[in-house]
């Protein structure tokens, strides 16, 4: 089928082209009303006893809490590896994410080389509501202290040597994020290019159905009144 063929198609069912776009256009509408979305980053840093959490290099002195934040934060993963973006401060909802959370060792390098000044565990939730988001910060930070205690009894550390674990007050507050207009246009625009992608085919399908089921009809009311005379004649 040319190209030709194919707008002649979907303007003989322009009806199927319409609907499928109108459907598309229902859903972006109703997409759209999902407006803001909320968001929290929140800290937990680890020091060993004596250790101040304000020293920025804090982790470089001592690479063992650096792996025991790494290994809380991959016990609370349940073992999968936690996407590393270009930047430290790449927002989580930057990667597209409406509802999800993500806990994460703070790096200060990028994806191709990795920096731990620091032993910080980064928990990022994103959600449709303030509650939501509200709701699986706690659980969250709840299962981090958790880990970080049950790991330090597996090993029977005393209690003057075990590691401190501090969630930065500031770092729980949860704020709105609004859809920018450049994000609305680029929403639309893929919706447009998906309804478009989907409607034309399923015009071109539509007239392909239409036209064979009128050939048939036409060939056997051709091949009935072509059997018709002969059945009279013979009786005559």
């Amino acid at each position: 089928m040319t190209a030709r063929d194919a707008l002649a198609a979907i303007g003989r069912r322009w009806y199927v082209f319409v609907a499928v776009m109108l459907a598309f256009g229902s859903l972006t509408f109703v997409l759209s009303q999902g407006g803001e979305s909320f968001y929290s980053k929140t800290t937990v840093s680890f020091t060993l006893p004596n250790r101040t959490t304000l020293l920025p290099d804090s982790g470089n002195t001592d690479t063992s809490i650096i792996a025991f934040a790494s290994a809380v934060a991959t016990a609370i993963n349940q073992g999968k590896p936690v996407p590393t973006y270009s930047s430290a401060d790449a927002p989580y909802f930057g990667a597209g994410v409406r509802q999800g959370s993500m806990v994460s060792l703070r790096n200060d390098g990028n994806q191709w080389m990795a920096s731990f000044p620091s032993a910080t565990i980064d928990i990022q939730v994103v959600g449709p509501t303030r509650k939501w988001v509200s709701a699986r910060q706690a659980a969250l930070l709840n299962e981090v202290i958790q880990v970080a205690h049950a790991q330090q009894f597996a090993v029977v550390a005393p209690q003057s040597g075990q590691i401190t674990a501090t969630i930065q007050p500031l770092s729980t507050a949860i704020a709105a994020v609004p859809a920018t207009r450049s994000t609305l246009i680029m929403a639309v625009a893929a919706v447009t290019l998906a309804g478009l992608l989907v409607a034309c085919p399923a015009a071109v399908a539509a007239d392909r159905l239409i036209r064979a089921r009128r050939r048939r009809r036409m060939s056997f009311r051709t091949a009935d009144a072509v059997a018709r005379p002969s059945r009279i004649g013979g009786y005559v």
